[in-house]
């Protein structure tokens, strides 16, 4: 079983509204939607120490024509899962 840990964070409005609507569009708490946020940005961070940041174009090319795909394909995709099969192909 998992221990949760509660934390507050602020957002600036907007910005929280644009994450209710996000987590409204998803379906998901907006828990889920920052715990999926996070390790998203903890993977860049990871990418970017082993030289493989996105911002050097084939990882960002990469990731982008991938969602792209997904987006058209009309699927819901969960973003842990595509970072994980990401990470093992990389």
């Amino acid at each position: 079983m998992h221990t949760i840990e509660t934390t507050t964070i602020s957002l600036p409005r907007e910005l929280a509204r644009r994450a209710r609507r996000v987590s409204k569009e998803e379906s998901r708490s907006m828990s889920e939607l920052f715990r999926e946020a996070f390790r998203f940005y903890e993977h860049a961070r990871e990418r970017q120490a082993n030289g493989l940041a996105f911002g050097n174009g084939v990882a960002w090319k990469s990731l982008r024509t991938s969602l792209l795909k997904i987006s058209r394909a009309g699927k819901k995709q969960n973003l842990s899962a595509f970072i994980a099969r990401d990470r093992a192909a990389h």
